[in-house]
């Protein structure tokens, strides 16, 4: 006959036997509790074997996701061939539970006795039912000090997703000390279980575990992978674990040994070994980084890299990071290889420093610093497969208005830039800006009268002993608009007029030079007016049809600038957003002369799901004068012709898998100046196909010849195996600017990626026979809840792959 006891110290006290002060975190109470004792065993995705110890427990809580039970508890879960199983404890994982000291208990047992002279005993089939809680024993007696408890005969305690079982348990109430036999457990939200010959609690926050194991593996006869070590101790104080005498075994296979590890048992930052990365690449040998955090106060940490190149020598990485109460926070890195071998010995370094700083709600500021002793670091040193290398590295400080005064924005900058390549002439580098001003104000209704002003002021210099005859000044550009914006459902209008206004005032050194010293100034002003109008015509039925015709006309008078310099401004590209711009250039050294008229039409088709089926567009400019105003002073055939030709841009979303687009541009002539095509596929089993072509011809002083293909997939092969790939190819020079093959595995408890990758560097001459590409070979190793070996395949395939990150979320959620 059963017997129900509501004696709170009892049932506290052996509450806080099995879960210590680990409780008292909790603030509510919820009654979401299951038991899965009764589970048809039949519903179980595995069949665990006879040799695997604690068989008969785990497999009681470890079921098919589709299993009812599982459909219940996590929701409408399909049954997954990435993770098919999944744990199921008595007590749900977003169960909170109240303090013990305050939750009423129900203890349930076959015979219950307590003596406040003696030993008190609970026996037979002994279930403490608290909030958020729950034990099961043989028999439980605490002694009549109420010190000393002991739990006997298959022990069961679980709480909020965690379940274990010992054979039987000895504890200090008081001192909360005791120890736990032969315990085996289960941790459901990390999808982890493993074994302890013996787990003691030495205090408050600290538990040993020996003889332990630990996967994430279903539990099988032999996990595919597990940690066995022979002391593990967690310290819930200092948020680290430590262990000692470790094993890592794949299957039954010994193949890692650590003497001793520590690792971070909770979202705290602390000090310990990161996971190292390894490599190998042909212009460096094999590679390894052994990572070391260290948590130095609560508002800043470091991260020194060790790192050893065979064929270069030891280098040394290293970043620090900063938050401050008042002024922001930031970080500073970089790397030091001293006497490359494979660099004619030099010393290798960069440094880079970052700082942001919101000082209120108006302003903010930023600051940037980037070095590096020569322009192969990155493509030699830099292990990051996504970092592109550039020729000119930024160094700025930025003062930012905004939110201030109603529609104006403001920066203060100054910016300069390091020139990696020595050989590059100053006609060519950038300028210096020491500083820059530039504001924007727009006030008005977005529907009716608008005004705007932009100012754009800023000193530019290079360095005078090799500027090749580069003029340095200040630069004062205005311009002043009043629009007016006319919309509706069905049409706009909108007539813009500006004035435009350069002001050019160069500096004693430029002066001083024979090719500017007779003018101290340049200025210019330019009157414009524009005129943005269209109309659209809809057709409802089983699809809806748009057509939108568009008319654009901009007229603005010749002002010789032909003595004017070029600070930063350049030619802007052909496309057909450009065709409905009044600027044929980017940057305010120029104020263009215009008179043309752009006729434009839109067509889209959308069916009754809402796919835009077909998009077409096609777009023409008229010239009724020639453009006079050039950026470097020389004739160009295009400023002389009438019209260009036709701009076509076309997509289309096929299906939901499958979209494809096209753009393609025409001379005057008739002859093709740039076209492009490209087709997406993703599928709803992780397989992915993309196709890209570009080709651009030569046109002086608006573009380079520009011919490749870009190509990529991602097929699953079989279950959860699958390969990838990437290709571009370079048809102007018959060169692959990169390839990349790779196979990837993914289960619910490991994964591995093995891949090839042959590329150029960004600055690589692929036409220098001397230059070869750089190869490299990269395995990826990932034990799900320890950590992983490199991580970079992801984000170098998210990088190159447009739809990367969609598939690979299908993929291993599928």
């Amino acid at each position: 006959m059963k017997h129900q006891f509501k004696f709170n110290p009892l049932a506290t006290a052996v509450l806080t036997l099995l879960c210590g002060h680990s409780v008292s975190s909790y603030a509510q109470t919820t009654d979401q509790t299951s038991s899965v004792t009764n589970l048809n065993n039949q519903q179980l995705k595995h069949t665990i074997q006879e040799a695997y110890p604690g068989q008969q427990f785990f497999e009681q809580y470890y079921v098919d996701k589709a299993a009812p039970e599982a459909q219940q508890q996590f929701g409408h879960t399909q049954s997954s061939a990435y993770c098919e199983g999944a744990w199921l404890t008595p007590i749900s994982s977003s169960t909170v539970a109240v303090d013990a000291a305050e939750a009423t208990s129900t203890v349930t047992a076959d015979y219950g006795h307590y003596d406040p002279n003696g030993d008190s005993v609970l026996e037979g089939n002994v279930l403490i039912d608290q909030q958020g809680r729950q034990i099961r024993a043989d028999k439980i007696t605490i002694d009549q000090t109420q010190t000393f408890a002991k739990a006997e005969g298959r022990v069961q305690m679980a709480q909020a997703g965690l379940l274990a079982q010992s054979d039987e348990i000895n504890y200090n109430l008081k001192t909360q000390q005791g120890d736990l036999n032969n315990s085996f457990y289960i941790a459901e939200k990390q999808h982890a279980h493993g074994m302890a010959e013996k787990i003691a609690r030495t205090s408050t926050n600290t538990m040993v575990l020996n003889n332990a194991t630990y996967s994430t593996c279903p539990p099988e006869q032999a996990p595919t992978w597990k940690i066995q070590a022979n002391e593990i101790k967690l310290n819930q104080e200092t948020g680290r674990g430590e262990t000692r005498g470790t094993k890592l075994y794949v299957k039954n296979v010994p193949v890692l040994a650590v003497p001793y590890f520590n690792f971070p048992i909770d979202d705290r930052r602390t000090t310990g070994i990161l996971t190292p990365s390894f490599g190998f690449t042909n212009d460096g040998g094999v590679e390894l980084s052994v990572p070391v955090y260290l948590n130095l106060a609560p508002n800043f940490d470091a991260t020194v890299s060790p790192r050893y190149i065979a064929d270069r020598g030891a280098m040394l990485e290293g970043e620090f990071r900063y938050l401050t109460e008042n002024f922001g926070s930031g970080k500073i890195w970089g790397g030091y290889l001293a006497s490359d071998a494979k660099y004619v010995d030099q010393d290798r370094k960069d440094l880079h420093f970052l700082h942001g700083w919101q000082i209120n709600e108006q302003f903010s500021t930023n600051l940037e610093y980037n070095y590096a002793s020569d322009k192969d670091y990155f493509a030699d040193l830099n292990n990051n497969p996504n970092s592109k290398t550039d020729l000119n590295l930024r160094r700025a400080w930025e003062l930012n208005y905004r939110n201030g005064i109603p529609g104006l924005k403001a920066q203060l900058k100054v910016e300069d830039f390091q020139t990696l390549d020595k050989t590059i002439p100053s006609v060519d580098r950038p300028y210096a800006r020491l500083p820059q001003f530039l504001l924007n104000y727009k006030t008005g209704n977005p529907q009716g009268f608008q005004v705007e002003f932009n100012n754009d002021t800023a000193y530019f210099q290079k360095d005078l002993a090799a500027q090749d005859g580069e003029p340095s000044g200040t630069r004062i550009y205005n311009d002043f608009a009043v629009r007016y914006n006319y919309r509706n459902p069905w049409s706009f209008v909108i007539p813009e007029v500006s004035l435009r206004n350069i002001n050019t005032l160069y500096d004693k050194e430029t002066l001083s030079t024979d090719t500017y010293k007779s003018s101290k100034s340049e200025s210019v002003t330019v009157p414009q007016f524009t005129l943005d109008t269209g109309i659209t015509f809809e057709k409802d039925g089983r699809f809806l049809q748009t057509i939108t015709p568009r008319a654009f006309y901009a007229y603005a008078p010749y002002r010789n600038q032909n003595d004017h310099p070029n600070f930063d401004s350049a030619t802007a590209s052909i496309n057909y957003d450009q065709l409905f711009s009044p600027n044929r250039f980017y940057g305010h050294d120029r104020l263009e002369d215009n008179n043309f008229l752009s006729l434009g039409l839109n067509y889209s088709l959308f069916d009754e799901i809402g796919l835009e089926r077909l998009r077409a567009g096609i777009g023409q400019s008229f010239y009724f004068e020639d453009r006079r105003v050039t950026l470097d002073n020389t004739e160009d055939e295009f400023n002389t012709e009438n019209r260009t030709g036709p701009i076509v841009s076309l997509t289309s979303q096929l299906s939901q898998n499958l979209s494809v687009g096209a753009n393609a541009a025409w001379m005057s002539n008739g002859d093709n100046a740039q076209r492009s095509v490209n087709m997406l596929y993703t599928g709803d089993q992780g397989n992915l196909y993309s196709f890209g072509y570009i080709n651009r011809r030569v046109i002086p002083n608006r573009q380079d010849h520009y011919d490749q293909v870009v190509a990529s997939f991602i097929q699953p092969i079989h279950n959860n195996w699958r390969i990838l790939g990437h290709a571009q190819y370079d048809l102007d020079h018959s060169v692959a600017r990169e390839y990349l093959l790779g196979v990837n595995y993914e289960s619910c408890c490991w994964g591995i990626s093995v891949y090839g990758r042959s590329y150029y560097n960004d600055l690589d001459d692929v036409t220098d026979a001397g230059v070869k590409p750089k190869r490299a070979i990269m395995a990826e190793l990932n034990l799900k809840g320890l950590g992983s070996f490199n991580n970079k395949l992801a984000s170098l395939l998210e990088n190159r792959i447009l739809g990367f990150n969609k598939i690979n979320q299908s993929w291993t959620q599928r």
